[in-house]
This record gives structure tokens, C-alpha cells and sequence, in this order.
């Protein structure tokens, strides 16, 4: 615990800075993270015997993520068409396992590169500072009383083929924090939500939390790693972060753009 508190706070301001500053400080950010989280998953899926395009894969990340800073210049539907296109035809030349590289390499990247995409998006918008700030707080709360409701209260447990150690009371917990978490940022930021709407928001994104947690675990599961990297010690690498956030955010930045005009 000592360990990742001390990576946490050191890793922070490396992540907080940017964001605040917005802007290509955010851009930058957001391709820094959805390259090395791009760079762990195809790893997972090398040791898993997929064979992934790895660079192919990273380049179309990196443009995915490049369209939501300038949609209007490069869509990202013609990106998604353009690579889906591209790595199919670069999979007709392996003689290896084809329909597995072109599976593993245009997964990771539309899923990196849309998701991460969503995060610029989000932070890039009207109000966005504290739209990814609510959106961020959800997330963290629902694993930290999670955690620790799972610590001193679990007994049940929740979904043992993947995730052993969660357990119901935990889980809970868990949803708890998120709902009080996005009420208290709702009521207190200025934000056009109420508190009762930040309460849903809170409740929805703590549910997707878990989902997005146990998503990787699954597939870290069938390939046989315990951690996507080593780059955070006591926290594991860039996609074991990113998870959870991975479902949240983009859930914020969809509430925002469909129902929040």
C-alpha cells in the first residue's frame, strides 16, 4: 500500500498538470497514454499467441485519438474505415494465423483510440475541465470504497472466474462512493447538472467502473498475465490504470454531447 501511495502521488502531477492546462498540453497527454496503453495490450495479445500489427496498430491509435482534436478535419469514421481497410489487406500477407493479427490489431486501436479519443474530446469541450473532473472523482471514488469496503466488509464474492478477490459488499461500496462522488461534484462545480442528476451519473458510472475493470481482467485472464505492464510499481502498467476510466469517461462525454444541448 506504502508503494502505490508514493507512485500515486509522484505519477499525479504528471497527469493533473496537462489536463488542467488543456489545450496540446491535454493532447499531448491523451497520445502519450493511449500509446503506451496500446503498446501493453498488443503485448498481452503477443503472449497470447494473436500476433497483433503492433506499429500499424499504434498509428491508427495515435490518428483516432488526433480526430476528436479536430474532428471536423479528419473524422474519425473515415479513420476507422481507412484502418480497417488497411490491416485487413496487411493481413492477407501473413501466413501466420491472418484473421487473428487483423482481429487483435483493429480491436486495440478502435477501442484505445475511440475510448482515449472520448477523454480529449470530453476535456476539449465547453465546461470540459470539470466534466472530466466529475467524471475522473466517479471512478475514483467507486475504487477506492470499493477497495476498502471490500477489505472490511466482503464476504461475497462477486464474479470469482474473473476476479477473485471482488466481492459483493465491496462492489457496492463501491457504486456508493461513485453515486455520492458525482452528486457532491454536481452540487459544488459549475456544471448545468443538479445533484440529483449527478447522483445518476454517479450510479451509472460506478456500474460501468466495474465492468471496464473486469473487462481487462478477462482478457489478462485468457492470455495468462497478472498485470499489463510494470510502469506504475504496486499499480502495474498504463491499461491496469486506465480500465476503469475507460468505460466512465466516454460514458460522461456521450451524456454530454447527446442529452446536454
Amino acid at each position: 500500500m506504502t508503494t502505490r501511495i508514493v507512485v500515486a502521488l509522484v505519477a499525479l502531477p504528471f497527469v493533473l498538470i496537462p489536463i488542467y492546462l488543456g489545450g496540446i498540453w491535454s493532447v499531448a497527454l491523451f497520445l502519450v497514454v493511449a500509446l503506451i496503453g496500446g503498446h501493453e495490450f498488443y503485448n498481452m495479445l503477443d503472449v497470447g499467441g494473436y500476433f497483433p500489427a503492433r506499429w500499424l496498430g499504434l498509428i491508427w491509435t495515435a490518428l483516432l485519438v488526433l480526430s476528436f482534436w479536430s474532428p471536423t478535419h479528419i473524422p474519425s469514421t473515415t479513420l476507422l474505415t481507412a484502418g480497417l481497410i488497411i490491416t485487413l489487406c496487411y493481413s492477407l500477407f501473413r501466413t501466420e494465423a491472418p484473421v487473428s493479427t487483423w482481429l487483435a490489431t483493429a480491436g486495440v486501436a478502435i477501442y484505445l483510440g475511440i475510448m482515449i479519443g472520448q477523454m480529449l474530446g470530453l476535456r476539449l469541450a465547453d465546461n470540459g475541465l470539470w466534466w472530466l473532473v466529475l467524471a475522473a472523482l466517479i471512478t475514483w471514488s467507486n475504487d477506492t470504497l470499493a477497495y476498502f469496503s471490500g477489505v472490511t466488509l466482503g464476504r461475497h464474492k462477486l464474479w470469482p472466474r474473473l476476479s477473485p478477490k471482488k466481492t459483493w459488499e465491496g462492489t457496492i461500496g463501491g457504486w456508493i462512493g461513485a453515486g455520492l462522488a458525482g452528486a457532491l461534484v454536481a452540487h459544488f462545480a459549475p456544471l448545468p447538472i443538479d445533484a440529483l442528476t449527478g447522483l445518476a451519473i454517479g450510479l451509472v458510472g460506478g456500474i460501468l467502473a466495474l465492468f471496464g475493470d473486469l473487462s481487462v481482467s478477462m482478457i489478462k485472464r485468457q492470455v495468462g498475465v497478472k498485470d499489463s505492464g510494470t510502469l506504475f510499481p504496486g499499480h502495474g502498467g498504463m491499461l491496469d490504470r486506465l480500465d476503469s476510466l475507460l468505460f466512465v469517461i466516454p460514458f460522461v462525454y456521450q451524456a454530454v454531447f447527446l442529452f446536454g444541448r
